[in-house]
């Protein structure tokens, strides 16, 4: 689900299978081809795994001119390359963590002492404790004794602390290498090295730090978005008529009121893909935030000219444009749905697009990415219809007691009994501003709102198809019901 940059110019199929299985890999192994891809492409990559030594690559203009600047040979260059592209990758912004060296040069102790505080954080017992026994089995008695006691203590950063410099003191001082050079200088400056891992016991351990940030929601929900831009901006260029959200238009003197293009679309759909950086924010708080202006711009255009009314053969299209509608207006006044999480961002995402544009019933890459941040065992038990009839009655029950009513007229003055998303509206417009008035669980709403109102269509929703409206439903229906 992530995509990987593999530099390597010592490349072969059989070595990417044994370290990356069936991940999604582009592999460059030259470094001028790397740099270009950094440069240019960088949005396409989610994580970086770095050889130093790129010796093999091309002597190209761009090799020769950095050697000269550096004034050493283009060879003494290459063989080093691999921290220029380190550094290339951070003024460009890629986070630290998200970069690994794979080289030869790397210490296989000092790899295996990052192994194993990656392994503590991630709260990986198994890794942890069989990464711990492989060290020590390189240590004497009283080396022993003293990690057990650092262990016993539930102090890991000083354990690793006091490893790293039980082997930094093993090394032979006359024998520098590349990455050993370049940590030292880091320390020096008082940060911390990148992480490496020495290509001898690459395959295990590379493998648990791209599964590590495989767990990652928020990488897994940008590059969903980003690749779900990417389709929708091929889908619309290949025929026109797939911009479906034209057909929400409101209509004046038997015309549309705006007049959207295909290139409002595209910029709108860049706008969107950019929108999450590639460095999660540090703090629940910042996440937040930027999830709140990512939906704000996500539903920005379902505005007062936008008319989601229009019934479909597919209710589900109406139901997905009302969705986003209501959203637009929730997010426009108020924070209604905060704090936001990623189950709340996919699913409106997916809907939202899903009511913009003129898709397949079946699913598309990039939903099944998406669709992977809501849940792992998704089913539909036998109460659903019962859940639905008693969301009805919570709501019901929350326009009782803020005394509002429950008819009203429509523009001939005839009065209609409320649907779902009236009366969830009503809320809203009543509580917004209100001292304690968003206490309602605003996102089981859009949630219930999904079930309500085509809750003459069940069969659609609960068929065992593998079609994109079923498992959605699949995959949100544990969250929409929550127990009160």
């Amino acid at each position: 689900m992530l995509n990987v940059l593999w530099v390597e110019d010592e490349f072969s199929e059989q070595k990417q299978r044994s370290w990356f299985g069936n991940r999604e890999v582009l592999v460059k192994t030259d470094f001028t081809e790397a740099k270009d891809a950094i440069n240019n492409r960088l949005e396409q990559f989610d994580l970086i795994v770095l050889d130093i030594n790129l010796e093999n690559s091309e002597h190209s203009s761009e090799v020769k001119e950095l050697a000269k600047q550096f004034n050493i040979t283009e060879q003494e260059f290459l063989e080093q390359s691999g921290m220029n592209l380190f550094l290339n990758l951070l003024e460009h912004g890629f986070p630290k963590e998200q970069i690994i060296f794979v080289t030869a040069y790397a210490d296989i102790n000092i790899s295996l002492v990052d192994e194993l505080k990656e392994a503590y954080t991630h709260g990986n017992d198994e890794i942890f404790n069989e990464t711990i026994e492989t060290i020590q089995n390189e240590l004497g008695k009283e080396e022993v004794i003293k990690c057990s006691e650092f262990i016993d203590k539930e102090d890991i950063d000083g354990l690793c602390q006091y490893l790293n410099d039980y082997f930094d003191n093993l090394k032979d001082k006359n024998n520098k290498n590349t990455y050993n050079d370049f940590c030292e200088a880091y320390r020096r400056c008082r940060i911390e090295p990148p992480k490496a891992i020495n290509k001898d016991i690459v395959k295990q351990h590379l493998n648990n730090w791209l599964e590590n940030h495989e767990k990652n929601q928020y990488l897994v929900l940008r590059r969903g978005i980003i690749e779900g831009c990417r389709f929708l901006k091929a889908h619309i260029v290949k025929n026109d008529r797939n911009i479906q959200f034209r057909d929400f238009i409101r209509i004046a003197n038997n015309q549309p009121v705006i007049e959207i293009q295909i290139t409002d679309i595209e910029n709108y759909l860049d706008s969107v893909s950019q929108f999450l950086a590639i460095k999660q924010p540090n703090n629940l708080s910042a996440t937040n935030t930027q999830y709140r202006l990512f939906l704000r711009t996500l539903v920005h255009e379902w505005e007062e000219n936008i008319n989601p009314n229009r019934k479909y053969n597919d209710n589900d299209i109406h139901t997905f444009a009302w969705l986003s509608k209501m959203t637009r207006n929730w997010t426009s006044h108020a924070t209604l749905l905060e704090p936001l999480d990623v189950l709340t961002i996919a699913f409106l995402f997916l809907v939202n697009m899903r009511a913009m544009f003129k898709l397949p019933k079946e699913i598309n890459p990039y939903e099944e990415i998406l669709l992977s941040c809501m849940s792992t065992s998704p089913e539909i038990n036998s109460e659903l219809e019962n859940h639905i009839k008693n969301s009805e009655n919570d709501i019901d029950g929350i326009l009782a007691s803020l005394k509002i009513p429950e008819y009203k007229k429509d523009k001939n003055g005839k009065e209609n009994l409320k649907d779902f998303g009236d009366k969830v509206n009503d809320i809203y417009r009543r509580n917004t501003g209100q001292l304690g008035a968003e206490n309602h669980d605003y996102k089981g709403f859009l949630l219930q709102y999904f079930w309500v109102n085509q809750k003459s269509y069940l069969s659609n929703l609960t068929a065992s198809s593998d079609d994109f409206l079923p498992t959605l439903a699949r995959h949100i229906y544990s969250r929409s019901f929550l127990e009160k």
